[in-house]
């Protein structure tokens, strides 16, 4: 993309660290989900340490959102466990991480934080304005995050049941009661050991891509290559 110059591709250190350190799985062929009986599949790729189920969304709309990098707000349910695997390290300005069991809580990025005029404590309405037949839902802000210069700013981060709730929602109302939302997720993040090279998470991905049918594995150098600056 233009001219850039040598490895960096225009991307920062953060955005490196965040998008290059984990390979980014999602369904072939325009699906919106893929089952989660993927992850022990993929767990059974040389190199892979463990890989976790996560659900995205436009931040606006709550249309599920293809991974990839953040080029909008995005709404984002994960394991709360999934945060240590990172590259990228990402503090608390307030409050703190979402609880396991919980439901109807919210970290926000700072970025997406600041739009709303959000702060702990606050309760804010998700997606924002939800379009097709989906329904917006209140969240409780429980956690702030400190600035970081990269995707963790745009998104708002909910725990997994909710973000089921959100993929039934996005649904057409003749699948929501076909689908199990609890056995599928938008996609599957993936990680090696800490320190692998973005080029060995790359042959990963072709590893993955070889050997586990129906999925899409996306090389970590492509994510960090499609950041925006």
């Amino acid at each position: 993309s233009g001219c850039a110059t040598g490895s960096s591709s225009g991307a920062s250190p953060q955005d490196t660290a965040f998008y290059g350190g984990t390979i980014l799985v999602t369904a072939q062929g325009g699906q919106s989900t893929l089952p989660l009986t993927k992850i022990e599949e993929i767990k059974n790729v040389a190199g892979v340490k463990t890989a976790f189920p996560t659900y995205r969304f436009d931040a606006t709309t709550g249309v599920v959102e293809s991974a990839g990098s953040a080029t909008s707000d995005e709404i984002v349910a994960s394991d709360p466990t999934e945060a240590a695997w990172s590259n990228l390290k990402t503090n608390y300005a307030q409050g703190h991480a979402i609880d396991a069991d919980s439901s109807g809580e919210v970290v926000l990025g700072s970025a997406i934080a600041s739009e709303l005029k959000k702060t702990v404590g606050d309760t804010v309405d998700l997606p924002i304005r939800p379009s097709g037949g989906a329904s917006s839902h209140s969240f409780k802000v429980i956690g702030v995050l400190d600035v970081t210069h990269t995707g963790p700013d745009r998104i708002a981060n909910i725990n997994i049941t909710d973000g089921q709730m959100l993929l039934k929602d996005s649904m057409p109302a003749a699948q929501r009661d076909q689908i199990d939302v609890t056995t599928v997720a938008t996609a599957i993040d993936v990680y090696a050991k800490s320190g692998t090279s973005v080029t060995d998470l790359d042959r990963m991905a072709d590893e993955i891509n070889k050997q586990v049918v129906g999925v899409k594995a996306i090389k970590p150098s492509e994510l960090v290559a499609s950041v925006k600056r």
